[in-house]
């Protein structure tokens, strides 16, 4: 006898597996294997059939995922809770840590040791449950939390290591002393900082002396990672206002150990610029789309990342109370090199039993 399946929404429905019809990337996407009983199904016929046919989505890749805008207005338990439930997460310790002790013979500064013991008790380390979750929490800590800090100030080639000793455990939390120990070697200075084109051929379109003014950080001054990574953000967000949304900015350090300082070169793929090409609302009035689109270029301008991003907060009032940021996609064509806007902003419909 053969299944039961159907259509709807951009997604083909059987009693085993649900496929989308328009997919990303030309293929279907299962997103259902297992084969369900009875409740399963009906909880497709009765309850999601009169929602779905509205979204016409692509489904992200990880398993169990469906379009945000498909599953908030989908009745409880919800089609994805159900595939969340079949493969739960995995379980996760609670490490609280209640103290940071230095080896005093490391010469640690005291505003790093400070910054440092801060951050660590300030937060609940949440790492998955396995038998080597300590050891990969001390890595974690040793990289991010001691290295970070010490490379801020100037401590470029720090060598650092951290111990977890834990004192008790409920459950799943677990409270550790950690004992930090490192090597800082030399104390570097910034030396030159340059910008560059990464193609020689073709000129940044915008010149290097403005762009050397993002990033904060001075000849002199002790070289700072996190001044660097700020800086390299700042470029991000001065190309995505002009239209370059794909720019890679490539950073090289060129140590100077006679001199005590570090040249840095950050290289510039500007890629391509984008205009935009179409801008489409979903669920809402002319009248509202109106005010909406004065918010946002215009069709032919430069694609303005910032002004995408600031849209919710500017528009607000007068936006769904349940719209969200990931109710928007932006499709890049590189063909063209245009982007075409859709704002999906429809209202979920009331549920009928």
């Amino acid at each position: 006898m053969a299944k039961p399946s159907m259509w709807f929404g951009g997604f083909h429905i059987d009693r085993n597996r649900v496929y989308q019809a328009v997919p990303c990337d030309g293929q279907s996407r299962l997103l259902k294997t297992a084969k369900q009983g009875p409740i399963f199904w009906w909880m497709f016929v009765r309850r999601l059939l009169p929602v779905a046919p509205m979204f016409l989505l692509c489904v992200p890749h990880a398993f169990g995922q469906l379009p945000k805008k498909l599953e908030k207005c989908l009745p409880y338990p919800t089609l994805a809770q159900e595939i969340r439930e079949m493969q739960p997460p995995p379980m996760r310790a609670r490490v609280h840590v209640i103290r940071v002790e230095f080896d005093l013979n490391d010469g640690i500064p005291a505003d790093a040791q400070e910054e440092i013991s801060g951050k660590l008790q300030s937060r609940v380390f949440e790492p998955a449950l396995d038998s080597t979750y300590l050891n990969d929490l001390e890595n974690e800590i040793a990289d991010v939390g001691v290295r970070g800090a010490l490379r801020d100030r100037g401590y470029f080639k720090v060598i650092a290591t951290a111990r977890l000793t834990p004192l008790w455990r409920k459950g799943t939390d677990i409270s550790v002393v950690v004992t930090i120990s490192a090597t800082l070697g030399p104390q570097y200075q910034a030396g030159d900082i340059r910008i560059e084109s990464a193609d020689p051929d073709r000129p940044l379109m915008i010149s290097p002396e403005v762009l050397r003014s993002l990033i904060p950080l001075q000849r002199g001054e002790l070289f700072s990672t996190e001044r660097v990574r700020t800086g390299l953000e700042n470029l991000g967000r001065v190309y995505g206002r002009e239209g370059y949304v794909d720019m890679t900015p490539e950073p090289e350090t060129q140590v100077d150990e006679e001199h005590g300082t570090i040249d840095l070169v950050v290289r510039i793929d500007q890629q391509v610029r984008y205009r935009v090409g179409s801008i489409k609302f979903l669920g809402v009035d002319s009248i509202t789309r109106e005010k909406l689109i004065e918010s946002l270029p215009k069709p032919g301008e430069v694609f303005d990342s910032a002004k995408l991003n600031e849209f919710f907060k500017v528009n607000r009032a007068i936006l769904p109370s349940d719209a969200l940021r990931d109710d928007v996609s932006v499709r890049r064509d590189p063909k063209t090199r245009t982007v075409a806007i859709l704002f999906d902003l429809r209202t979920c419909p009331p549920h009928s039993n």
